[in-house]
C-alpha cells in the first residue's frame, strides 16, 4: 500500500519547497480497521523511537461545530503512553472516519486553521515528522520532511 496515500501530502497546503522534502510511508497496516493491541504496542513503539519519549499527544476532531456558517471542526487532544491503549482503542473506534494525529508529548495547540489537512501541514512543518491515523482506519502514515 505504500505511496497509495501520496496525494495526501497535495491536500495539507505544504509550499513547493517543502513538499519536495516530504516523504510518507505507511507505518503500520491495522486489517479491517481494527486497532488491536499487539499493534498499537508497535505503534508505541515506533513513538518511542520517533520521539525519544514514551507518550505522545494525540489529536482528533469529533463534532464539528456552526461557527459564522462553515463547519469548524476543534481538536481534541490528550497525552497517552503504553498504559492507555484501552482508552486509544477506544477513540480508535468511536472516531473512525477521522483523523488521528500522534504528536510529540510537548505538542502546542495554539495552531489556528479551520481545515484539518491544512492543520496537519502545519504540525508537520512544525514538528518535521508526525504519525496519522488514516481516516479509513486502516493505517498509520509516516510523515517526515527530510532536511
Amino acid at each position: 500500500m505504500e505511496g497509495s496515500w501520496e496525494g495526501f501530502l497535495d491536500l495539507i497546503g505544504l509550499n513547493q519547497d517543502i513538499r519536495q522534502k516530504a516523504e510518507l510511508k505507511t507505518l503500520i497496516e491495522f486489517p479491517l480497521a481494527k486497532p488491536k493491541t499487539a499493534l498499537l504496542i508497535s505503534l508505541f513503539e515506533s513513538i518511542t523511537t520517533i520521539y525519544g519519549s514514551e507518550k505522545c499527544t494525540i489529536l482528533w476532531w469529533y463534532e464539528p461545530s456552526n461557527i459564522n456558517g462553515k463547519n469548524i471542526s476543534n481538536p481534541y487532544t490528550e497525552v497517552i503512553s503504553k498504559d492507555d491503549l484501552k482508552y486509544l482503542q477506544g477513540i480508535w473506534q468511536r472516531i473512525a472516519g477521522d483523523y488521528i494525529l500522534f504528536l510529540p508529548e510537548e505538542f502546542n495547540a495554539k495552531i489556528v486553521t479551520s481545515d484539518e489537512e491544512e492543520f496537519i501541514g502545519v504540525c508537520l512543518i512544525k514538528y518535521s515528522q508526525l504519525l496519522l491515523k488514516t481516516p479509513d482506519a486502516n493505517e498509520v502514515l509516516y510523515l517526515r520532511i527530510n532536511e
